[in-house]
């Protein structure tokens, strides 16, 4: 009983020192309710205007700067999901064939099989973006040369930028349409040029970019340095046929090499059956005749890449 006192009266200190504070502070409960509430009516009446922005956010990740090079960014949610289907597709395809040769490698087939799906979708879309952006860059000197009369003619750069989003050929008249949105909407000029060149990889379109800058920056004619800039291109254009008729050959000897042993192959089987279906049969053969086409798919891509010059 005598260990509890100490216990009781720490209880009774605390539960008076509360309603001390307590009693202190109902005097000025009232006024500080009141304050408070004209405080709030005196923030929502001066409640700054958020600022809006007229911009949408754009995605930076890989999948995002693909398909903005191929034209489809507009696409995205749907090209995510064919993307998952084709990681799942190529798994599939990977495990039918294992299953095929042997069932009980299927399931190890089918996560092999998860990143070739990814890649030849990526593939797909990376072969759709080169195509794009060769088009735009072969639509670069008729572009210039817009630009250069329209100039000499003392049209403002903002009204070239409008011409060519009307007249100009698809797709660079696309992209040019959207940079033009984004400067009336009020993007800064040269923001907006440079999100064209990251939607326009060809180095010539950076090159107009940086004459532009230059001369907004330090002044001059403008005009000249596009119209030489056209020069420049076509003389490129010529170099880049005169190299793709110097390797032709070579091109058409790598194909015709890479495709030779399955043309082989596939004679040997529709003539003499009974000669390569033991082969065909052994288990090991079936590895080796797997890891044979691997390699040779590597050997062909290696001669294309020796035979093909970027200028």
């Amino acid at each position: 009983m005598a260990t509890s006192i100490p216990i009781i009266v720490f209880f009774i200190i605390l539960l008076g020192g509360v309603l001390l504070i307590a009693a202190s502070q109902s005097g000025f409960s009232g006024e500080l309710t009141r304050l408070s509430k004209q405080q709030n009516k005196f923030k929502s009446k001066t409640k700054p205007t958020e600022e809006i922005n007229l911009f949408v956010t754009q995605r930076t990740n890989f999948l995002a700067t693909l398909l903005d090079t191929a034209g489809l960014e507009n696409q995205y949610d749907k090209m995510k999901m064919y993307w998952g289907l084709s990681i799942f597709g190529g798994g599939l395809i990977f495990a039918g064939g294992c299953a095929y040769m042997s069932p009980m490698l299927a399931p190890i087939a089918f996560f092999f099989g998860l990143p070739f799906g990814g890649y030849g979708f990526i593939f797909a879309l990376k072969k759709i973006a080169k195509n794009r952006q060769a088009k735009m860059t072969a639509q670069l000197p008729q572009i210039l040369e817009t630009m250069v009369s329209s100039l000499r003619a003392g049209s403002p750069i903002i009204e070239v930028f409008k011409l060519l989003s009307e007249t100009a050929p698809e797709p660079i008249r696309g992209e040019f349409k959207r940079g033009l949105v984004s400067l009336q909407l009020g993007k800064p000029f040269r923001e907006s040029l440079k999100e064209m060149s990251l939607r326009i990889k060809a180095a010539d379109f950076r090159l107009l970019i940086t004459a532009i800058f230059i001369s907004q920056d330090v002044g001059g004619n403008l005009a000249d340095v596009i119209a030489e800039i056209a020069d420049a291109i076509r003389e490129r254009f010529k170099l880049r046929d005169y190299m793709d008729s110097l390797t032709s050959q070579g091109k058409a000897t790598a194909m015709f090499i890479g495709s030779l042993p399955y043309f082989i192959t596939l004679l040997t089987y529709t003539m003499a059956p009974n000669y390569i279906m033991p082969f065909l049969n052994n288990f090991f053969a079936r590895i080796a005749l797997a890891v044979f086409v691997i390699w040779e798919l590597i050997g062909f891509y290696i001669l294309m890449k020796m035979t093909t010059f970027e200028v």
